[in-house]
């Protein structure tokens, strides 16, 4: 059986309120690595990237 981990925490892009975030994922994730998957923005004009900030992350793994 393969590992699955949850990965949860609040979130704040730019001017938004914080929010909450939970993923599920085959792999293990840092919160750097949160930051920068949800710091990247792709539009009909390229893409981008936005300050992110993060708090109260959890990576668990999960049966």
């Amino acid at each position: 059986m393969a590992k699955k981990y949850q990965i949860t925490a609040e979130v704040k892009k730019e001017w938004q309120e914080w929010g909450s975030v939970i993923l599920h994922r085959d792999s293990r994730m840092t919160e750097r690595g949160l930051i920068k998957t949800l710091a990247t923005v792709k539009n009909s004009y390229g893409k981008f990237t936005v300050n992110v900030q993060v708090r109260n992350f959890q990576c668990v793994r999960m049966y």
